[in-house]
């Protein structure tokens, strides 16, 4: 259902109402519910009653304070028709979950009547996959599935039975959607969704009334988010804005067995239909879930919306932060790649620097710095010639640092700013952390980018799949590390790369000159 149905009534509609309005405007306040369905027609409500009964809502329904939509028996068999059911009776065999939230969606949380204006509300007895809206605009309702008319017979199209109004209607109103893109069309938490979709080529496709899908669809706030933290647009069209929606879509043989609402602690597994990926959703209670891609956690913010019924065909779970199907940490990249198992490992035996890599980790919320960091990470081979050098072994590193020098060491990787190989140009002087009055000096001789630190050189080795979310950050391989001023090391051993010539080192400081 498109947006554009939410219109204005009709002029024809809304004289056809009014019309029954006056024929049939006796008196009709009952005393109990039961009192108005007896009334009425006598046999016309039979379906509805019958379900009230097999659900266990009548005492629910008897005492409620609110607005009750009653479909007639013909609104009941043209729906069984559209579902492809005998007869309306054959509604009733369905589950009793089913039936329940069907029932549940025709009612409203407040009393309307003829002179309402429109308003647009959610059942307050619905559960949240319910989550689609009830439209009304004088005598005429409208979801995702039906636009229906009220009737009267012997009342008033709105009557007082006991503490409800009670209506009449024409259809069967339902809260499911014929395809995902109707979903995303008709909720505005997904404005932004839907111009990413359109310009990356992937609308057309979600208009498909056969799909099987499990989306996790990021509302508008978290598009915008993703901009913030990474720099990420996925509006424009682009390979990563496509990769990443298509990274959004899953497909699960036992989803519909999972039920958010339920107060439970479970893990659901999904695959992504972009490489067949893994996204991993851990529910800790109702509504508490958290769902894993390779590069965010994402909450589960605004409910479940289905699409096709009264079983679903797919779902739309709505999201605080969008699913990244690549790293957006540098502690991610590194971690359990086995080229950097002992710097890693040097890391953890410091204990707090890693974490600093960590930092760009997601949970649904603006990450806590704007600042990308550069990691000049060197790999095993690197750190094995350093110990080799001073005639000690790999194991022994902290000693040849020195324990209480090894957090300096560490933090001389970590560069400020985004530095991919392009930007290591001759003369450019890079801050670590670890001191911004010292600085890297980047030299360059031919392809070659070599690193001048304190005490040591060390070269960018490639190819390494080194970028961090798309480009926002980088890890660069470097053949040996950077030693700060702070560490001393033993005399007679090697500060690592030798600069092919006077001349390249003469060339690299003037170029540092001149840009300062």
């Amino acid at each position: 259902m498109a947006r554009s149905s939410h219109g204005l009534l009709s002029l024809a509609g809304l004289l056809v109402g009014l019309a029954a309005y006056g024929a049939n405007a006796q008196s009709g306040n009952f005393t109990t519910f039961a009192d108005f369905v007896a009334a009425y027609n006598g046999t016309d409500l039979t379906i509805f009653t019958a379900a009230l009964n097999k659900t266990g809502l009548s005492s629910t329904i008897a005492s409620f304070n609110g607005t009750i939509f009653i479909p007639n028996d013909a609104a009941f068999t043209s729906f069984a028709t559209s579902l492809g059911l005998a007869n309306a009776t054959a509604l009733l065999n369905l589950s009793q979950d089913v039936l329940t939230s069907l029932l549940k969606y025709h009612v409203l949380p407040l009393k309307v009547d003829i002179t309402t204006p429109s308003f647009l509300v959610s059942s307050n007895l619905s559960t949240p996959t319910a989550a689609a809206a009830m439209y009304s605009k004088l005598v005429t309702l409208q979801t995702p599935t039906a636009t229906a008319s009220l009737v009267s017979s012997v009342t008033i199209p709105f009557t007082s039975a006991g503490n409800a109004s009670v209506a009449v209607i024409t259809q069967v109103m339902a809260w499911w959607y014929s395809t995902i893109a109707d979903a995303i069309n008709d909720n505005s938490r997904f404005n932004q969704l839907e111009v990413a979709l359109m310009n990356n080529g992937l609308w057309a496709g979600l208009s498909d009334e056969s799909l099987r899908l499990v989306v996790f669809a990021p509302e508008n706030s978290a598009l915008l988010g993703v901009r913030t933290d990474f720099n990420i647009d996925m509006k424009p069209n682009s390979t990563m804005a496509t990769n990443m929606m298509t990274y959004m879509q899953t497909y699960n043989d036992v989803w519909q067995n999972t039920n958010f609402t339920a107060n439970v602690n479970a893990n659901y597994t999904f695959t992504s239909i972009y490489n067949n990926m893994t996204v991993v959703a851990n529910q800790t209670g109702a509504n508490k879930v958290a769902v894993r891609s390779m590069g965010s956690v994402a909450q589960l913010t605004g409910g479940t919306i289905q699409i096709g019924g009264p079983y679903p065909k797919s779902l739309i779970h709505v999201m605080g932060y969008p699913l990244i199907p690549t790293t957006t940490n540098i502690w991610a990249l590194i971690e359990k790649d086995p080229n950097f198992s002992v710097l890693v490992s040097l890391f953890l035996k410091e204990g707090k620097e890693y974490q600093r890599l960590q930092e760009r980790i997601v949970n649904g919320q603006t990450t806590s710095t704007a600042t990308p960091y550069t990691l000049m990470a060197p790999n095993n081979a690197a750190l094995n010639k350093f110990a080799a050098n001073y005639n000690t072994v790999v194991g022994n590193l902290t000693d040849l640092i020195g324990a209480n020098n090894l957090a300096a060491f560490l933090r001389n990787h970590i560069i400020i700013g985004s530095y991919n190989t392009a930007n290591l140009t001759a003369g450019v002087q890079l801050s670590s952390i670890q001191t911004t009055t010292k600085k890297i000096v980047v030299t360059t001789s031919g392809s070659t980018i070599y690193l001048a630190a304190d005490k040591t050189i060390g070269t960018v080795i490639a190819p390494f799949n080194n970028a961090v979310a798309y480009g926002w950050t980088y890890v660069q391989v470097l053949d040996y590390p950077l030693v700060p001023e702070v560490v001393t090391l033993p005399s007679g051993g090697s500060a690592g790369t030798v600069l092919p010539s006077l001349m390249v080192v003469l060339m690299g400081l003037v170029a540092a000159l001149m840009m300062l």
